[in-house]
């Protein structure tokens, strides 16, 4: 293409160079067609470049993300958790395997649970809940590498050796979740 561009560049300086005046009709109809073809080659090189990178969403659809990240037994309904309002994140991330962390409602983990069953079983739900044991309160959280299982509200920050992080919560979650909105 920029061979092209420069060959349609020296004619067009060859023909400008020469006296207007020498010129034939037959001539002056070719130099409008070289001119028409060096605007039509401008005017793709001029063309915006195609990017991969997705727009950015307008100010009504921008994810949100707890602003502290609690994690709770079944009497903390599931959603973003906000300074106002007390919700368990159920979009959790771990950050040492990059998995996303499932939660089960009315089950906590066995004693019997360990890293080895989880990179085995993780996202198996049938094979997982193997080790899961019934606990009417209780909420079990998972990912390919940690678990805990709790029943109390609890700061997902007061957990030791857990890396787990708000993964981002739409705000159409927040509707499906909240029928009155």
């Amino acid at each position: 293409m920029a061979d092209d561009i420069d060959e349609l560049l020296d004619e067009v300086e060859d023909s400008l160079s020469h006296d207007s005046n020498t010129s034939s009709p037959n001539m002056m109809v070719s130099e409008s067609v070289k001119t028409d073809d060096l605007k039509d080659l401008l005017d793709d090189i001029d063309e915006q470049p195609h990017t991969d990178l997705p727009e950015h969403p307008s100010s009504q659809s921008i994810d949100g993300r707890c602003n502290s990240p609690l994690l709770a037994g079944i009497s903390v309904p599931p959603g973003i958790s906000t300074g106002v309002t007390q919700r368990a994140c159920d979009r959790l991330r771990c950050l040492k395997c990059d998995m996303m962390v499932v939660t089960i409602d009315g089950f906590c983990w066995s004693d019997t649970i360990d890293y080895l069953f989880l990179r085995n079983n993780y996202p198996d739900m049938d094979r997982l809940c193997a080790r899961l044991e019934p606990q009417r309160v209780g909420r079990a959280y998972a990912c390919q590498c940690q678990h805990c299982s709790l029943t109390e509200p609890t700061n997902l920050a007061c957990l030791e050796g857990i890396q787990w992080v708000c993964g981002g919560h739409s705000l159409d979650d927040e509707t499906d979740d909240n029928p009155d909105a």
